[in-house]
């Protein structure tokens, strides 16, 4: 039953729907809707146009009480007329100085008005005539959409790069069961197309677990959450990292090594360390030829951090791809000495588990070969 309460479906078509004359013009936030709505909301000019004129009315009535004491009733009258003509002139010079003064802030909200998803550039019209006070806000403001817009072209290519990569492991597993079926094929045969066919789904569920593992990381890197942490003795993680590669460097003829002089523990997650040394020593293994050494050095504590460091017997690393070794998906394919397995997430893993913790991570070139990753970590958070 109606009581005449709700709009018509005109009047909210009339209302959700402006016309073209106001198509352009945004409404402004909801949270400042709201302060507006609660009577909080202020005006500048309206402040500065009033002190002015609570000034100018105390010095009209100083001027109209001297001419009264020294010049009579009648110099009071003139001094009382001229005050006041002074006084709407003065009122006229402020209100159009406070209004030309704050129309760099209109420009410049009418800027911010223009922002979006497709639109994250914010310049001012007036350029570098911009009064000094906005200066710093206007380049605060262009910064942090300049930072907005890396991340966002960086989820994108992350999105274009994981579905890429997925399209490929499919389409392998897809090639392999069409060409088992294109006939009629021995018992054995199907054994080994089913077993193949596996092995590429290993590898796609591999791929896919390490890009939730790099989700999870920096979705909790975002939310503030700090990994659980517990004294970790630094060389015991990097043994076990080292038993759980040692088979694939035995096949690949490459021998590993462990140099702790001294012992470091830290507070950490040990299986975030294990982690971080997994995908270290895996990367120096498959870029290491066979018979060579790769080795993970242990250093001291200085400064109150530690230095972990990862070297192979490998070609090293091309110049151009050093900047973005870091990077998903990055393999170094533009160096033809550094092999492409793997996926080209172990790094980026490595980067965002070091860190959370505070730490950091670099790669460089060995002046007699190879390549080294240094890995500094904080030893005395808590």
């Amino acid at each position: 039953m109606s009581l005449g309460l709700s709009e018509t479906e005109t009047q909210r078509a009339a209302r959700q729907s402006p016309g073209p004359e106001s198509a352009p013009r945004k409404n402004p936030p909801p949270e400042l809707q709201a302060t507006a709505e609660s009577g909080k909301s202020y005006s500048i000019a309206r402040r500065i146009i009033v002190a002015a004129l609570a000034a100018q009315i105390v010095l009209a009535a100083g001027i109209v009480t001297v001419a009264f004491l020294y010049g009579g009733p009648q110099a009071a009258m003139y001094g009382g007329a001229a005050a006041i003509v002074a006084l709407i002139m003065a009122n006229v010079f402020v209100a159009r100085t406070v209004r030309r003064s704050l129309e760099p802030l209109s420009d410049l909200a009418g800027r911010a008005a223009e922002i979006s998803a497709g639109n994250l550039r914010f310049k001012s019209s007036l350029g570098s005539e911009l009064p000094m006070e906005l200066l710093p806000l206007a380049e605060s403001v262009e910064a942090a959409l300049g930072r907005a817009e890396t991340a966002f072209r960086q989820q994108r290519d992350f999105t274009s790069d994981a579905a890429h990569e997925l399209k490929t492991s499919v389409a392998i597993v897809k090639s392999a069961l069409q060409v088992l079926l294109q006939r009629p094929r021995t018992q054995r045969e199907y054994e080994i197309g089913l077993e193949n066919a596996l092995e590429d789904c290993a590898r796609l569920e591999n791929l896919l677990g390490r890009m939730l593992r790099l989700a999870r990381i920096e979705q909790s890197a975002g939310n503030g959450a700090r990994p659980k942490r517990i004294p970790v003795d630094l060389a015991s993680t990097c043994e076990a990292a080292i038993s759980r590669i040692d088979a694939m460097a035995e096949a690949r003829g490459v021998v590993l090594t462990l140099e702790a002089p001294s012992t470091v523990s830290l507070p950490a997650d040990p299986e975030d360390l294990e982690l971080i040394w997994i995908n270290l020593l895996e990367n120096a293994v498959q870029n290491s030829p066979p018979g060579s050494t790769v080795t993970i050095g242990l250093h001291g504590v200085a400064a109150g951090r530690t230095l972990v460091c990862v070297q192979d017997s490998g070609p090293g690393i091309a110049p151009a791809d050093l900047p973005h070794i870091f990077e998903r998906f990055r393999r170094g394919d533009s160096s033809p000495a550094r092999t492409a397995a793997g996926f080209g997430l172990g790094l980026a893993i490595c980067k965002a588990v070091v860190e959370t913790y505070g730490g950091t991570i670099e790669a460089a070139n060995l002046p007699d070969g190879g390549a080294e990753f240094r890995v500094n970590l904080p030893v005395n958070q808590v």
